[in-house]
């Protein structure tokens, strides 16, 4: 058995009949093994992941690949075509998403930063509460390459705030595609502002995950095992202005420190933005305009 490329299309209706659709990748290897699932482009603008996939797909030769390798080339059409940031994802890709996860043992789905958006590269890793699929998760991001990871595990819906609003994501986990199939899956968050894989994390990180898991022969890049991210802190601005930071992606800041200023269209400063713990700048605005409680930075407290 030589092993196959197979390109598609998978399509559905939505309530306004509007066709949307995702173009797949099928690598059928030559040798029979295991499966695995990998996302690019769920949101339309976090280019490496789209890049990453796509190389994957036009590279790989079926003939070196054990098992089958399902890849969602560009996940969410839409946003990638409109260059939609943070766009939503519909019911009908949800839908879609799992169709593809079918049958598979490991999932991967590759994020990174909007173009409005710096990026500490890290990788989340999503636990289900079983020792034998947890073990695979934390095994596909430790090999992954990025020096950071983060724990996110589901328990449950909470209440909402005062503000009827969900509480954070890493401080109450929604439930993942993992949760709900029982499916091992990490998120590489790598890549930011409108960056396309120069840098190579995401591409290899796949590759590594691909040889430690037997997909593909060789030994995979050895790299130290990630730190955690511990505590978090999102900070956003107290009024709408133009935001300019003093600090870079990756930073480490301590408590304290001045980490920006939200300015009016005259230069008055609105807002001192201040470093409510020591930690690491994970996560950046680099547009300039902000609203009332628009997004700012977050920051990353790592577990040594």
């Amino acid at each position: 058995m030589a092993g196959s490329k197979e390109s598609l299309f998978i399509r559905r209706l939505d309530l306004n009949g509007i066709e949307q659709r995702i173009p797949v990748g099928i690598i059928s290897g030559a040798r029979t093994g295991k499966q695995i699932t990998i996302y690019g482009g769920q949101h339309g603008t976090e280019y490496d992941g789209i890049e990453a996939v796509q190389k994957l797909y036009r590279t790989l030769d079926p003939e070196d690949v054990c098992g089958k390798i399902i890849i969602s080339l560009a996940t969410n059409e839409e946003s990638l075509l409109n260059w939609m940031q943070f766009a939503p994802t519909s019911p009908e890709i949800n839908e879609m998403m799992e169709e593809l996860a079918q049958g598979s043992d490991l999932l991967i789905n590759c994020h990174g930063g909007e173009f409005t958006e710096a990026m500490c590269p890290y990788v989340i890793c999503r636990l289900l509460g079983n020792e034998e699929l947890d073990l695979k998760a934390c095994e596909m991001a430790d090999v992954f390459g990025t020096p950071y990871v983060s724990f996110s595990q589901y328990r449950g819906e909470p209440p909402l705030q005062e503000d009827g609003q969900r509480p954070a994501w890493w401080l109450w986990p929604s439930r993942s595609m993992a949760d709900k199939l029982g499916i091992p899956e990490i998120t590489p968050e790598v890549g930011e502002r409108g960056s396309r894989g120069e840098n190579g994390i995401m591409f290899n990180g796949l590759l590594n995950v691909l040889k430690h898991f037997g997909f593909l022969e060789g030994e995979p890049e050895r790299y130290p095992k990630p730190k955690e991210i511990g505590d978090r802190y999102w900070l956003t601005a107290d009024d709408a202005g133009i935001f300019f930071p003093k600090v870079n992606i990756c930073d480490d800041v301590v408590k304290g420190q001045i980490l920006g200023f939200v300015r009016d269209y005259f230069g008055n400063i609105l807002q001192e933005v201040i470093s409510p713990a020591s930690a690491k700048v994970m996560n950046m605005n680099v547009g300039m305009p902000v609203k009332k409680a628009g997004f700012l930075l977050w920051l990353g407290v790592i577990k040594e």
